[in-house]
């Protein structure tokens, strides 16, 4: 239960497995192609990565107009590590099924390596073992390493390529994959010296450089082997021969020039530091590494394989993608391929940041940071838009800047800014970090929620936000969105709490704080008024809240006439069309009641989900994972365990078609949250840390664990709901509407289904 296994060669399969053998690490990621076999699919997308690294592009619009950015980040497809060519007594390796046997390919959650294998069969009717594996190393995060590894009764050759001439993934007809500027990287320099070869290259508009060194290493049984370097004019060619059984192993060190001001000295460094280290020394490091991982984060469900592979899996692919510095966050698609450019957007903040805040505090705060390193650009966005004061955080982004180019369904979700301050309080609640508020977190929570006080308005002495757009991107520049509005009112309440905290905890540095942002005390009082005021939209005779002011007016979509081929929506309506009706790409409102509930009651929580469930289509991958825990909260236990199983094997069964293009993060993470959120009904408020479990009837419990404020609970819910304090200080936790006090363990009756 520890691999994701595979023994499918057919071409169809191979596309899609691309993504779910990723290698990776935070900094960078290697998509699962074949090494060997570099035609082997003619749409193949042979990318590696660089978390936070990026070129700009042109936007180009035939009408713009004031604030509409000009230019946007995108992430190239650095240079290709990856390929080889295998000869066998000068026969090149095709893959081909009726030359291959026992193929396999599987990737090890524990060792945090790919491993792949097959007997191929000669035409001469000889035969050869081939092993293949590769890491990204968690510990030398600039370090990728792969083994090839061949028995054969005669003469190997393998030739390894360092290929510049790489070309981003473009798709003109899909606004989920980019439409040209494939071409982002200029060679600048070729060398090898001794085992080492180097290739350099440079952005071709931004002039960021990237050097890969790479250090060969031959291991022959029996006879003469050698070793090599051809330089030709855009790739090094290294020529490893032998006899009998071979080894290559190629350990790649990459650098970039975001992070680094000296490329040549810091790969020299990391190479020398590294230089006798095995594949299988970096392999020690690995599961060294990963069972601090999984001691903290690991979710266990009991009596079903399946749904264990599956969520270990997917927590294993977003460590492997979430950025480990201030430079870089977590993209859409992670390191695992080339969808929404690499850029970042609020699924970090709502699915991401969750579930590491829970079990490993020093990632969740470096993505934390990542927002905080990037507020000079949020100041400076909010002033294009026109506003006097605040920050207004980038619809997408790599670098700070705001990269949408469609601001009805982009720069129009002003909630990010909410979203972005909901992760910092997050945090907050969780561990008290006073002095990372005062360093970091409050500046940018009194930023963001400044523009609530630019773009909202009195009426009626209610408080309201007109001409936005939710999280819905099916319902656009709406007046007073649900979500929206009551993300606001969380936010402004806790600048107001928070600037009395920090007042009290340290009056200078505080002084200093609110001195620098300009940050006056009428401002706090003002953004009190406001989020007290706030207007939340409700429907009496539904006895729901209102998606927003216009949206239960609007005709419901034609869903009985909509044919299965016109699904996702987007891809076959013009977006006024679809504007038009009461349709929903993902949960909007049922959003706002799963991170805010106590603005609504239960009653209104149900009525709402019955609602707009019925007229979601799920087009977006943050859909069912969202109305999977609803529906736990809800009590409709059939249907959250049918949501969480469709979550789960979104990208596994390749549910939406495109997990070719890279795998969906926040739905992974969606599923981690469906058993900690969803089934535990965990929630952290500022009253503290409760739970209300149930387990479905598919599957005999589960287990987890959460950090809070210095200790660490263990909660395990099979027959029995037990907690036990791991360490710590004794912890409170309510449980089905009761407060316990957790000194060692306790156990629970848990309420049957």
């Amino acid at each position: 239960m520890w691999q994701l296994k595979s023994n499918d060669l057919s071409i169809e399969r191979l596309l899609l497995e691309e993504s779910l053998f990723t290698i990776g690490n935070g900094y960078i990621g290697i998509r699962g192609c074949f090494e060997e076999a570099p035609a082997l699919i003619d749409d193949t997308i042979r990318g590696s990565y660089i978390n936070g690294f990026y070129d700009r592009v042109p936007i180009i619009y035939e009408e713009s107009a004031s604030g509409f950015p000009s230019v946007k980040d995108k992430q190239p497809r650095v240079m290709d590590t990856q390929t080889s060519l295998i000869f066998l007594d000068g026969e090149m390796i095709a893959i081909n099924a009726s030359q291959i046997r026992d193929y396999y390919r599987v990737l090890d959650l524990q060792k945090g390596a790919q491993q792949r294998g097959y007997t191929y069969i000669t035409k001469k009717g000889k035969e050869a073992k081939l092993i293949f594996r590769r890491l990204a190393s968690f510990i030398a995060k600039n370090i990728l390493c792969y083994e090839m590894d061949i028995t054969y009764p005669g003469d190997i050759e393998v030739i390894s390529y360092v290929d510049s001439d790489v070309r981003n993934h473009s798709n003109a007809e899909d606004p989920r994959v980019a439409a040209g500027h494939d071409v982002l990287l200029n060679l600048n320099k070729l060398s090898a010296q001794g085992n080492l070869v180097f290739c350099e290259m440079e952005t071709i508009t931004t002039k960021i450089p990237v050097l890969m060194a790479a250090d060969y290493k031959l291991i022959c049984s029996m006879g003469d082997y050698s070793l090599e370097h051809s330089l030709e004019k855009q790739l090094i060619a290294t020529k490893a021969k032998g006899r009998g059984h071979i080894k290559l192993q190629k350990k790649c060190i990459f650098i970039d020039g975001t992070r680094s001001a000296h490329l040549y000295e810091d790969a020299m460094e990391l190479y020398s530091k590294y230089q006798n280290h095995t594949f299988d020394d970096f392999i020690r490091l690995q599961e060294a590494y990963l069972d601090q991982f999984w001691k903290a984060s690991n979710i266990e469900i009991y009596g079903s394989e399946s749904i264990q592979e599956a969520v270990r899996f997917q927590l294993f692919q977003l460590l492997q993608s979430l950025g480990k510095d201030e430079i870089s966050n977590i993209s859409a698609k992670g390191l695992s391929g080339e969808g929404y450019e690499g850029h970042y957007f609020w699924d970090t903040e709502i699915y991401v940041l969750p579930l590491f805040q829970m079990t490993q505090p020093e990632l969740a705060k470096q993505l934390l940071l990542y927002r905080y390193h990037i507020l000079p650009h949020a100041k400076q966005r909010a002033k294009e838009m026109g506003h006097k004061k605040g920050a207004a955080y980038p619809w997408r982004t790599i670098s700070g800047i705001e990269c949408s180019s469609y601001f009805p369904a982009g720069t129009a979700q002003y909630h990010i800014n909410a979203d972005i301050a909901y992760g910092f309080i997050q945090y907050h609640l969780y561990h008290q970090d006073r002095c990372f508020m005062l360093e970091a977190a409050a500046e940018v929570i009194f930023e963001t929620a400044r523009i609530w006080l630019e773009i909202g308005h009195w009426h009626k002495g209610a408080y309201h936000i007109d001409n936005v757009t939710g999280p819905d991107e099916y319902t656009a520049i709406v007046n007073n969105n649900y979500y929206t509005n009551a993300m606001a009112k969380y936010h402004m309440y806790w600048a107001h709490k928070i600037y009395f905290e920090l007042q009290q905890y340290n009056p200078n540095d505080f002084e200093g704080l609110c001195h620098r942002i300009n940050l006056s005390l009428d401002e706090i009082k003002e953004m009190k008024l406001a989020s007290e005021a706030m207007y939340l939209p409700y429907h009496e005779e539904l006895g729901i809240h209102a998606q927003d002011d216009s949206f239960l007016s609007k005709a419901v979509w034609d869903f009985e006439n909509t044919a299965e081929e016109q699904y996702p929506l987007l891809l076959h309506f013009h977006p006024l069309t679809i504007y038009r009706y009461q349709v929903l790409k993902q949960p909007d409102t049922v959003l706002a009641h799963f991170l805010l509930e106590d603005y609504a009651d239960l009653e209104i929580m149900k009525k709402s989900y019955d609602y707009y469930e019925k007229i979601t289509t799920h087009d977006s991958s943050l859909s069912s994972c969202v109305y999977g825990i609803m529906a736990s909260r809800c009590g409709y236990y059939d249907t959250a365990y049918a949501y969480f199983i469709e979550n789960l094997r979104l990208d596994l069964d390749d549910k939406h078609g495109n997990t070719k293009d890279g795998l969906h993060m926040a739905s992974l993470a969606g599923s981690c949250l469906g058993v900690i959120n969803g089934f535990a009904g965990y929630r952290i408020k500022e009253s503290g840390i409760s739970i209300s479990p149930i387990v479905p009837k598919q599957f005999e419990g589960y287990c987890f664990k959460i950090q809070f404020r210095g200790s660490l609970l263990e909660i395990k819910v099979k027959e029995l709901i037990t907690i036990k304090l791991l360490h710590g200080n004794p912890t409170k936790i309510t449980i089905y509407d009761q407060e316990y006090m957790v000194e060692e363990t306790i156990e629970v009756e848990r309420k049957q289904l």
